[in-house]
């Protein structure tokens, strides 16, 4: 059993690194099996879940809800075509809303 209840959700080649790391995957070919894997986890106590960015965008109504809470900490991944920046997006709009400004702009 997974003990520290991370998992990492999206297509199967983009998430198997994480088995290397003792993480549960869970892999999903579409955004249906997506939500249904998010509402799973997150019910089942969770803590973190990484999500492929490529989901993130249609299960954003799903995600912010669980945001709202301490727990589950949903992260979205880059996958194997490459990053869409939406996860830096997330951590810019954090860090303006915390310090007032964005310290990364150039």
């Amino acid at each position: 059993m997974n003990e520290k209840k991370i998992v990492a959700i999206g297509d199967r080649a983009s998430i198997i690194i994480f088995n290397t790391a003792g993480i549960t995957t869970h892999p999903v070919s579409n955004e249906k099996e997506a939500e249904n894997a998010v509402r799973h986890f997150a019910t089942e106590g969770y803590k973190v879940i990484f999500i492929s960015e490529k989901y993130t965008e249609s299960l954003a109504d799903i995600l912010d809800k669980y945001r709202e809470s301490a727990y589950p900490s949903i992260v979205p991944i880059p996958d194997r075509s490459g990053a869409m920046g939406i996860g830096e997006k997330k951590v810019i709009a954090n860090m303006e809303k915390a310090i007032g400004t964005n310290i990364f702009d150039k």
